[in-house]
């Protein structure tokens, strides 16, 4: 049965007044911000222009953040990925004592950012670390920590981040495989494909709009990085680990520079939100 444009606007029309008021309306308070010196103890608010955004692209360290984040997101989220999905795999079948193996696989996920990053720092410190309880075991030294070694830090966030959300990636793709019959499963068995024939064959392309889903919420996440950052390197060491979010918390809050930290956390959103054109685009071309 068609609803009439009637119907369709009551249904839709709390929704969009919902979305409007918490969604659209502060993201354009907010962009008419980065475009103002507006600030909480600011007391003549005016046009700048595009003065904020050249502050911006003019800092180096703003430049840092943008590299750090994009090779953060190029090698987390396909990291996340495969690790879920490796989870997902494994998970997909009963066998007994599963719903346990599943609650303390979601756990690092159920920690949140701040704690799960203070935790690592102190997993990971110089002094009271693991490696280093165990170097001493042994009579070795103290391990300086990861978190401080250049070309260690990054790919130590990177690590601890998929080790946080890869639980949810399995958790958010293990209905879809569940959902794949098992006459398929038999049929690639008979068929003579290996393992790694049968997800190509069989579970990819079965669970590719959950994939899609998923590696936009991803996206989204990591680009937003800023929590988990914050609490285990604090952008370091240098500006190694700084991320977009993290600057805009920094040049608001430890600067009381808040037109440029508005205007840095806006273009935060204004990624997001092309990851969320292209994930659209990409569901229409499947459909």
């Amino acid at each position: 049965m068609r609803l009439t444009r009637l119907e369709r606007l009551i249904l839709v029309g709390p929704l969009g007044i919902v979305i409007a008021v918490w969604l659209v309306i502060p993201a354009l308070l907010g962009l008419l911000a980065t475009l103002t010196n507006y600030a909480p103890n600011e007391p003549f608010i005016h046009l700048v222009g595009l003065r904020n955004y050249e502050l911006i692209f003019a800092d180096r360290t703003f430049a840092s953040a943008i590299r750090t984040i994009a090779v953060f997101t190029v090698a987390a989220v396909p990291l996340e990925l495969v690790v879920g999905f490796s989870l997902a795999f494994l998970l997909r079948r009963p066998f007994r004592g599963r719903s346990l193996v599943r609650l303390i696989l979601l756990l690092p996920w159920l920690v949140s950012p701040v704690a799960s990053g203070v935790m690592w720092h102190f997993v990971l410190d110089s002094e009271t670390g693991f490696l280093s309880f165990v170097g001493r075991w042994f009579g070795l030294p103290s391990l300086p920590s990861p978190l401080s070694q250049h070309a260690l830090a990054l790919p130590t966030v990177i690590g601890v981040e998929a080790w946080r959300v890869a639980p949810l990636v399995a958790f958010l793709l293990l209905p879809s495989l569940a959902t794949i019959p098992r006459e398929r499963w038999d049929d690639a068995c008979l068929d003579g494909l290996s393992e790694f024939g049968s997800i190509r064959h069989v579970a990819l392309p079965a669970i590719r709009p959950s994939v899609l889903a998923v590696t936009m919420l991803l996206i989204g996440g990591a680009l937003a990085t800023f929590d988990s950052v914050l609490t285990m390197t604090g952008g370091g060491p240098g500006t190694e680990t700084v991320t977009p979010a993290l600057y805009s918390y920094d040049k608001a809050f430890a600067f009381s520079n808040w037109p440029v930290g508005a205007t840095s956390g806006w273009l935060i959103g204004g990624a997001v939100l092309l990851a969320g054109v292209v994930y659209l685009r990409l569901t229409r071309t499947d459909s």
